[in-house]
């Protein structure tokens, strides 16, 4: 198949890299495969698809495609102007936050009547939150796929006692991550030799917390965007991984924290229940809950015990979403179209 991969942006995240993975299978798989986004400006992955020798098309498309994975909620209007002329799958990685978006624009949720096939990371939003828009169709279009990462050796757990205690953050910094509750939990926990490390692109910050980064250096670091390998490194050096959000759906950083054996402190959302279990493989907090945040980070800092057992226990939660199984599932969709 001629196949067109669609993201939104060149941006370094868990759904582009998914993508790009997921392209280096589909030419080894004998596909002839091109990368694009709705937004060409240069980014991170646009030089990796190039550095892996792919073809980068800028929009508008003139070439002829079989198939045309669009990829994030935010591809819905690419979606529906190649909807009429190949075949489409529309892979939507966005909770509750992809749901607003559609309702404040409504004209795109014909993007869901249009496409061949809708992939959904976890069962909970085609089921749940997406399920008003999408109950009048008929339901063996709509498929769920987990993301899957390659194997990663566990990473040894590190002593804090006497030393800096690593608190370490990955993804882009902006409302929807909120990072800003970390930062303001770490100045609450306030640990003498506390380091917190975010990596990630930076768009916006409240005042508050630029202005705690700028007067506290030595516990604040803002690493930028950083490649995946690099993100690895700093996740297995973590004593603590966070991620703060307010809306998520299977994020790539969490299997690859608990991969790496860290003990993981989790907004509590919806979208994890019967996978990140309080008390079981993380800990857990309610969103935007900051004072709860800096308990359960003095928790964990503090008990080398129960950072090596959630550690474990993440690692066995993780297992099973590997690259191996995701390239299947997705090979069986395509198979099917």
């Amino acid at each position: 198949m001629n196949i067109l991969l669609l993201n939104y942006e060149y941006t370094l995240t868990g759904s582009t890299l998914l993508l790009l993975r997921l392209a280096e299978h589909l030419r080894r798989s004998g596909h002839r495969v091109t990368a694009s986004a709705a937004l060409p400006a240069p980014g991170p992955i646009r030089a990796m698809y190039q550095e892996r020798g792919f073809t980068v098309l800028d929009p508008p498309f003139t070439a002829s495609f079989d198939l045309a994975i669009c990829n994030t909620v935010m591809t819905a209007p690419q979606l529906l102007t190649c909807a009429g002329v190949m075949k489409t799958i529309w892979w939507i990685h966005e909770g509750s936050v992809g749901l607003e978006y559609l309702l404040y624009n409504p004209a795109q949720c014909e993007a869901f009547a249009r496409a061949s096939v809708v992939v959904f990371p976890i069962d909970h939003l085609r089921d749940t939150i997406y399920r008003s828009l999408i109950y009048t169709y008929e339901q063996s279009r709509f498929v769920t796929i987990p993301g899957g990462i390659p194997p990663i050796a566990p990473s040894a757990q590190r002593s804090v006692a006497g030393s800096e205690l690593r608190v370490v953050s990955v993804g882009a910094i902006y409302p929807r991550k909120r990072h800003e509750d970390l930062i303001r939990a770490m100045m609450l926990y306030a640990h003498p030799a506390a380091r917190c490390i975010i990596a990630g692109k930076l768009y916006s910050l409240p005042d508050d917390c630029l202005r705690i980064i700028e007067a506290n250096p030595q516990t604040f670091e803002l690493v930028g965007e950083i490649d995946n390998a690099e993100a690895l490194r700093l996740i297995g050096s973590a004593d603590v991984f966070c991620l703060p959000s307010g809306s998520e759906v299977l994020p790539m950083t969490i299997l690859e924290a608990a991969m790496l054996e860290r003990p993981m402190v989790l907004s509590d959302l919806s979208v994890y229940e019967g996978l990140w279990r309080h008390g079981r493989n993380c800990l857990l907090y309610p969103v935007g809950a900051v004072g709860m945040l800096a308990q359960s980070i003095a928790m964990v800092a503090g008990n080398a015990d129960l950072r090596t057992r959630l550690g474990a226990a993440a690692r066995q939660t993780a297992a099973p979403y590997t690259e191996t199984a995701f390239f299947a599932r997705f090979d069986a969709v395509l198979d099917g179209l």
